[in-house]
């Protein structure tokens, strides 16, 4: 592999992660926006009785969600015997599951959206997923680091 093509692949990753996180976000709001109707708001009589199925469902399979992303990502291990292909293959499926498991955090903001209607907690969501993607965008020292560990 040349140096150009190297960098051809880490500025392809850094595409394709900021792009999982777009699109992950995007569908994140739209499922929380279709779903505000089911979620009784704050000028509802009971509000805690009609909501609480979902927020319970919600802690229930988040711990879990997480749980199997984590493991997932770990498992996904560089290994310098193999191909630089199929290392570079498994670094943007750890990436993917990563991200994945990252974009999970924003899913507080988006419950207290459905709760409370505040428009502060939509902007929050997305503030919340461009720090994680800022903070965790791929680079060629990164993935140099990842290779070698």
């Amino acid at each position: 592999m040349t140096d150009a093509e190297y960098h051809a692949n880490i500025q392809r990753f850094r595409r394709r992660h900021w792009l999982h996180f777009a699109v992950q976000g995007l569908l994140m709001g739209s499922a929380a926006l279709l779903g505000r109707g089911r979620v009784a708001g704050p000028r509802a009589i009971n509000p805690q009785l009609a909501t609480w199925p979902m927020l319970l469902a919600l802690a229930a399979v988040l711990p879990l969600l997480g749980v199997v992303l984590y493991a997932v990502a770990r498992s996904i291990r560089p290994n310098l015997r193999r191909p630089y292909e199929e290392n570079m293959r498994l670094y943007q499926s750890r990436l993917i599951v990563r991200n994945s498991l990252l974009a999970l955090l924003g899913l507080l903001p988006l419950a207290s959206f459905l709760v409370t209607r505040q428009p502060v907690d939509l902007i929050t969501y997305a503030a919340v997923l461009l720090l994680l993607g800022w903070r965790t965008a791929p680079s060629a020292r990164a993935y140099q680091q990842w290779l070698l560990s």
